[in-house]
């Protein structure tokens, strides 16, 4: 008799629990999948505003947490090289563009960044050697050519860099540091 009562309890409650459960699973997995997606999304959209704003630790810490997810984004590990770089924490920031390189080998910017990097440890020839790799992918952006004629410059070769400016120059002829650059360089070739 007992175990008569014991099954209908039994029943009774799976029908109970069973009816506050959402009819489609599915539905569900993708409203949570959803729910995932957009909390990582704001925590993307959180992490470029700290980094917007100089915040460099807490972008630090929310890039970090992205990354545990999303391992193969490479913008990630750039904001992070630029976070690094940022700081002079050179060592952190040529392994975190390095690894944004190696997912995305031809990322004209990553190699823009890694000059960038080299330019500030004044490794002039691999900073020559990162914007050029830039340059060769993409030789539309006045500023790449700058910074390749800026680490020409300070490696003394002069010509190269007043080319380097001209080129900038002619993408950007109304600016006026590309000019100061250019007479610069040709002064030293006198």
């Amino acid at each position: 008799m007992w175990e008569v009562i014991i099954f209908i309890a039994t029943t009774a409650f799976l029908i109970m629990v069973l009816r506050k459960l959402p009819v489609d699973a599915e539905t569900t997995f993708k409203e949570t999948g959803k729910k995932a997606e957009t909390k990582e999304k704001s925590l993307r959209v959180e992490a470029d505003e700290y980094f917007e704003q100089g915040e460099s630790k807490k972008a630090e810490v929310a890039y970090l947490k992205l990354l545990s997810k999303e391992p193969n984004d490479a913008s990630l590990f750039n904001k992070l090289g630029l976070i690094y770089l940022e700081s002079k924490n050179y060592k952190d920031a040529k392994a975190a563009l390095l690894a944004a390189l190696k997912i995305e080998p031809e990322n004209d910017t990553f190699y823009n960044n890694l000059g960038l990097l080299y330019y500030e440890m004044e490794d002039y020839d691999l900073a020559i050697e990162a914007y050029e790799k830039s340059v060769a992918i993409n030789d539309k952006i006045a500023s790449r050519l700058v910074n390749l004629g800026l680490a020409y410059f300070m490696n003394k070769k002069y010509r190269r860099a007043a080319d380097q400016y001209e080129k900038a120059i002619i993408l950007d002829p109304r600016n006026e540091n590309y000019i100061e650059l250019l007479k610069k360089a040709e002064e030293k070739l006198k």
